[in-house]
């Protein structure tokens, strides 16, 4: 990305503030939801609640970046710019979750858990409320995708290095996702509910 782009991914404040502030108020209130009689009456607002939250820093980046031609042009060149020729960063983006889902579950059992976790059982291990697992196994990540990598990376990267934004990054997207684990049934929840070494791990 050239310099004189990312010097105007310049509200990192209010971005960072209100990409958690507000998806973190939905999704403790779909955890509330969710553990409480009204759930029973309304199987809906649980995972619509959750649902707004995943939205929000997606819109917010689209309305951040729609008030500047610079920035709309840039967004837009990022999805729109695929070329056969980097064929090869395309494969590695698609196998680099699977294959590090993969090696945390291999360090797992040097701390004695069961191979067992490898084995396909043919049903989903968690819910994600009305909508099918696969739905918000594909959506969520786009989403995500079009939220920090639209905006939320590069007004860090636009103060600081490659390197300490990537790492600043990475402490801020696991904290982001820490409301989810009260959300019942959901895969943060049943991952907290195996023990501290699990949610580390």
């Amino acid at each position: 990305m050239k310099e004189h782009i990312v010097i105007k991914y310049r509200h990192t404040v209010l971005f960072y503030l209100l990409a958690t502030l507000i998806p973190w108020i939905f999704w403790f209130a779909a955890s509330y939801v969710s553990h409480h009689v009204v759930y029973s009456k309304s199987t809906w607002t649980a995972p619509l609640l959750g649902l707004a939250g995943l939205c929000f820093p997606m819109i917010l980046t689209i309305m951040l970046v729609s008030r500047h031609q610079d920035l709309r042009k840039d967004f837009l060149g990022r999805f729109l710019n695929l070329s056969f020729d980097k064929w090869q960063y395309y494969l590695t983006a698609c196998l680099l979750m699977p294959a590090s889902i993969l090696c945390a579950m291999a360090v797992s059992l040097l701390f004695g858990y069961s191979p067992s976790q490898f084995v396909i059982t043919g049903h989903y291990t968690f819910t994600s409320g009305v909508f099918p697992v696969w739905f918000l196994l594909i959506l969520a990540p786009i989403l995500e995708e079009l939220a920090w990598h639209g905006y939320g990376t590069d007004c860090l990267r636009s103060r600081m290095s490659l390197f300490k934004t990537s790492m600043l990054f990475a402490a801020y997207w696991a904290v982001w996702h820490f409301p989810l684990a009260g959300i019942k049934g959901y895969y943060h929840a049943n991952v907290v509910s195996e023990g501290w070494l699990y949610s580390l791990n």
